[in-house]
């Protein structure tokens, strides 16, 4: 089965491995390569929807949870770990989850 994956569990899930209040675009792509290749070393089937339209869509969404700061370049956490984990990652599969969490961090 096919595992789609918004930008928002991203967000919420680099925000919180790599213990930020605030990331950029970029690095959230980084991230976001880094999820890729686990994901794929452990035969994950998986579609990111990734994007700046996305992060648009993700700040309107979630506007509890998220800002975009810097010209619209960073995104910045308004809530704490437990929000973002209930909110977002309490509904991803373990698998996933466990791959995600053990890909490698930013460089």
């Amino acid at each position: 089965m096919i595992k789609f994956i918004g930008m928002e569990y991203l967000a919420a899930l680099a925000l919180i491995q790599l213990e930020k209040e605030e990331i950029s675009l970029a690095e959230l792509n980084r991230f976001r390569i880094n999820v890729v290749k686990a994901f794929k070393d452990k035969e994950i089937t998986s579609v990111f929807l990734f994007s700046d339209n996305y992060a648009m869509e993700l700040v309107r969404n979630y506007s509890d949870c998220f800002e975009l700061i810097n010209n619209d370049t960073v995104l910045r956490r308004k809530v704490s770990n437990d929000i973002l984990i209930s909110k977002f990652l309490a509904y991803l599969s373990n698998d996933v989850l466990k791959a995600a969490f053990n890909s490698a961090k930013i460089a």
